[in-house]
């Protein structure tokens, strides 16, 4: 066994670096929050190459003496800290001294500062650890801190990190968290020389919140009403239920000015709400001053979580908070129904009459395509898994998806391949390729049951089918067959320009060319703005905005899945399906060959969303519902 030393400095310092600097945006972090705690007024922040080229912080803040320069490099040198008492009342954003050795250790750190009443100031040079000799220098009073050749010395670290936009993305999301929580400061962001925002200091949150969102999402601020509970105080703004995502990207809390991540908070948001349905998550600004000695911020390396002593009252307070702003918005102005985008015409069947246009086609026909409009943010977003539908379907056990070979003359609905609630478009398993054999043979029609369901009867027992949720499969299958050809596009007489958050831009650039695949051309157009020059032909598109988002959050719900470029294709073509299906009039008699259609698909049983498409009703269930013996 080998022998038990003590590491090296640097050593040490570089294990540090491992929970303390995870990519740029960790260095980012931690030395604008240095600054802040300084007292700065201004932060400038500039980046190349993601930030792993090169970061430089830049404040006016209080400035450091010759010996405070020296020792800052130091672990767990602090200027914030000096007894245990302090340690649970903890009011700055950094009190480790944990933050500048352990960057200092994994790249090529200078600093230059100097006081405001000093009349020259200190650089200190540290190289991968290795500390030079601090040494007079000419410098704005203030702090100025460059990190260059991040993670030049741990490759291993390096091969880790994402694109430069990817990297230079999460930066500027740091960034944005830190310019609102702090108004009061001005923050100004270059990246490759280029100035992305300056962000004038202003008293009004509003103001902050509408420099870094749309226009239109500015507008549709609710004010929360200010509410306190025991050592707590809660305020900011909420967004309409449109604006809801399937990610937390649109909800920033933040607890005595840090910005946090917790579940306690994010379950009593939804609790405020009412409830909310599952796989969405409000939007909002949420502002929380607690006291100190309540709230214990030392329980995770980077800071973002927390633990509260009296965790009740926090949840009691966010609840009251929302709670009371919707029923006052609500007596003012109704708010915009909650997103459930499946709320498709209950009438699968057209009601006794002259026939529509039966569709008989592989493919939809094109459709006229206007210019989507884009100030009305009604979400087309699907209903998330796991909400209860509207339709009486639901209330059915879905028909699962395992298939007894044909010779057996039966089938035996035990297949998992849309059992999972969160099944995506394309994510489902292939099953065996279908022989010649009719499997509708064993299935007869007995006719409708309130013009939405068609009746079929089996050996094993009674099978109701949803005619659209069934077409939609079909028209599902047959477009993905033919996806080696680009899906028909056209173009937009007016292109959409849409401001999104760095985050969803990084992912669009990524998924660009799978995008164009589908049918919808998007070029960047400045910082954060996008250009929609065209969309699928065969795609009705009201909101450009909302449908991209959606696809953006799928696309960052399986960022690290094999499947995640074909996603971002058939998630068009699944929407295509569906908005296809439900626009039918598919009339009774047509039931039959429906059946016959969608048996023959690989995945025959639910929609590309999982949803069902059959139901089935066994004779031994039926038969104990009439309290007789199965």
């Amino acid at each position: 066994m080998p022998t038990i030393h003590v590491m090296s400095p640097t050593l040490a310092s570089q294990v540090a670096a491992g929970e303390v600097v995870e990519r740029p945006a960790s260095v980012v972090k931690e030395l604008v929050e240095n600054s802040l705690d300084a007292g700065a007024k201004s932060v400038r922040v500039e980046i190349r190459r993601g930030g792993v080229g090169l970061i430089r912080v830049t404040d006016d803040g209080c400035g450091m003496s010759r010996e405070d320069a020296s020792l800052c490099a130091k672990r767990h040198a602090t200027s914030k800290l000096s007894s245990l008492e302090e340690l649970f009342e903890i009011t700055h954003l950094g009190f480790r001294g944990e933050a500048i050795p352990s960057i200092a250790s994994v790249s090529r750190f200078k600093l230059c500062t100097r006081q405001q009443q000093a009349l020259e100031g200190w650089e200190v040079r540290i190289d991968g650890g290795m500390e030079y000799e601090p040494r007079s220098s000419g410098v704005s009073p203030g702090t100025a801190i460059e990190v260059a050749d991040l993670f030049y010395n741990t490759p291993a670290r390096r091969k880790f990190l994402k694109s430069a936009e990817t990297e230079a993305s999460h930066v500027e999301h740091q960034i944005r968290l830190h310019a609102l929580a702090f108004p009061q400061v001005r923050f100004t962001y270059r990246r490759d020389d280029q100035l992305v925002f300056d962000l004038p200091a202003t008293t009004d949150l509003r103001v902050r919140i509408s420099a870094l969102t749309d226009p239109a999402t500015a507008a549709a601020l609710i004010p929360i009403e200010a509410t306190t509970g025991p050592g707590i105080s809660v305020s900011g703004y909420l967004l309409p239920l449109s604006e809801a995502r399937r990610t937390r990207k649109g909800q920033y809390v933040f607890i005595n000015t840090r910005p946090v991540e917790d579940q306690l908070i994010n379950r009593a948001i939804r609790d405020g709400y009412g409830g909310f349905p599952t796989g969405l998550h409000p939007a909002l600004f949420l502002y929380m001053e607690v006291e100190p000695a309540l709230v214990d911020v030392n329980v995770h390396p980077a800071k973002k979580e927390v633990r509260f002593r009296r965790a009740a009252d926090v949840v009691n307070t966010i609840v009251e908070a929302i709670a009371n702003t919707l029923q006052r918005h609500a007596r003012q102005a109704p708010l915009p129904a909650a997103p459930t985008p499946d709320e498709q015409p209950s009438e699968p069947f057209p009601p006794p009459g002259p026939a529509g246009n039966e569709f008989e086609t592989m493919v939809p026909s094109p459709v006229t395509i206007s210019p989507p409009k884009i100030p009305v943010f009604t979400s087309p977003m699907e209903r998330p898994q796991g909400t209860s539908e509207t339709s009486p379907i639901s209330a059915a056990r879905p028909i699962s998806l395992r298939q007894v070979p044909p010779t057996q003359g039966r089938l035996d609905f035990q297949d998992k391949a849309c059992s999972r609630p969160d099944a995506a478009p394309g994510t489902e398993r292939r099953t065996e390729r279908r022989t010649e054999k009719d499997l509708s043979a064993d299935f007869k029609y007995l006719g409708t049951l309130h013009q939405q369901f068609a009746l079929f009867e089996t050996p094993e027992g009674l099978v109701l089918m949803h005619p659209k949720a069934a077409r939609e499969r079909i028209i599902f299958e047959r477009l993905r067959a033919h996806r080696q050809a680009p899906m028909p596009s056209q173009h937009l007489l007016d292109p959409v320009m849409l401001d999104l958050d760095p985050r969803d831009f990084a992912v669009i650039q990524q998924f660009a060319p799978h995008f164009d695949q589908a049918g919808l051309t998007v070029t960047p157009f400045g910082q954060n703005t996008i250009r929609i020059e065209s969309i699928p032909a065969l795609l009705e598109l009201d909101n450009a905005k909302a449908f991209l988002l959606e696809l953006v959050d799928r696309l960052t719900q399986s960022e690290f899945s094999r499947n995640a470029k074909r996603m971002a294709y058939e998630t068009f073509i699944a929407e295509i399906a569906k908005k296809s299906a439900w626009k039918e009039r598919i009339s009774p008699h047509r039931a039959p060959a429906i059946l016959k259609e969608l048996l023959a698909c690989e995945v025959p049983y639910c929609t590309p969303a999982g949803k069902p498409t059959l139901v089935n009703y066994s004779i031994p269930e039926i038969k104990r519902k009439f309290g007789m013996q199965a």
